[in-house]
């Protein structure tokens, strides 16, 4: 671009702020230090694109056609603009894993980030991001009407959040998918994370927090903040990586080739290759399905006790 059109546009930036630039500059992305970013037309979304419908799984193809994709990514790069202004560049890895998938882990796919963006931006944009994933964490669920059930009729763990507001219930995984979209539609890497099961025992405080059964699994969500990824609760007030479970997730075992359901995982939406020295699995059934699988990465290390 000539010198005096990059004038302009810092100029606008400064006049009349970010919207204003997406609306009339939308190939541009703006970071927080106001340094100008080309970015591919939001009508051609190119490899970002390939990659998701590469690792998408056969089950949604019938829903998320092309054009389904392409509107929802044409978001995803509109927001990680505002979002960049406001906190940051957002890596191209996280991006690509962690905000522009259209769903959160195995559930339905919908129609959640424009509609989560226009009611939450504009009240999360002035706070930092962790006082934004607290805020969201709180008024996702006030917003929808949607409070924690284990059971209740109709009932599936995997709700999408179109079922979940129908139902005014969630159980973990659900309220995990409703916040790690409310996340992702501000432009803050967030995912789900789970235990397919508790290391149990019958301790008084382990019947208290229901954790003496056989296979019981749990789901909750991490965030990226300046780097780091950081977990809380899902509808649950409490500080980061501080939460009811935090000594429970401590007694994690980490996964061998035979036993790999009492450490903790991430669900990433990328397919990964297993290799022979690799102990814990990439890809395996869903906790909370019989017929569903997830992409996962292993992160124990970070909830097992410093040494």
């Amino acid at each position: 671009f000539p010198r005096n059109y990059n004038f302009a546009v810092a100029m606008a930036i400064r006049l009349v702020g970010v919207r204003f630039i997406l609306t009339v500059f939308p190939v541009l992305a703006v970071n927080h230090r106001g340094t100008l970013h080309l970015h591919a037309k939001t009508s051609d979304n190119g490899d970002l694109s390939k990659f998701l419908e590469s690792n998408m799984e056969s089950s949604d193809r019938g829903i998320v056609n092309t054009n389904y994709l392409n509107e929802d990514l044409d978001l995803a790069q509109k927001y990680r603009a505002e979002a960049s202004f406001a906190w940051g560049d957002i890596p191209e890895d996280d991006f690509a894993k962690y905000v522009a998938p259209y769903k959160a882990a195995t559930e339905t796919p919908c129609k959640w980030r424009q509609r989560f963006h226009n009611q939450f931006w504009d009240k999360v944009k002035g706070l930092s991001k962790g006082d934004a994933v607290k805020f969201l964490n709180k008024e996702a669920f006030s917003y929808l009407n949607v409070t924690y059930k284990k059971e209740y009729p109709n009932h599936k763990p995997d709700q999408n959040i179109e079922e979940s507001e129908k139902l005014n219930f969630a159980s973990c995984t659900g309220l995990s998918i409703i916040l790690v979209c409310a996340c992702r539609s501000v432009g803050i890497p967030a995912r789900l994370a789970m235990t397919p099961a508790w290391v149990t025992g019958s301790t008084k405080e382990e019947r208290k927090s229901g954790l003496t059964g056989e296979n019981q699994n749990h789901s909750w969500v991490e965030v990226k903040i300046n780097g780091k990824w950081h977990y809380i609760g899902a509808s649950e007030e409490s500080e980061f990586d501080k939460t009811w479970f935090t000594a429970q997730a401590a007694n994690a075992i980490p996964a061998t080739k035979s036993d790999y359901v009492h450490s903790i995982y991430a669900v990433t939406f990328e397919k990964q290759q297993e290799t022979e020295t690799c102990t814990a699995p990439t890809r395996m059934v869903a906790p909370w399905s019989d017929t569903k699988q997830i992409n996962v990465v292993e992160v124990i290390d970070r909830y097992q006790p410093s040494s």
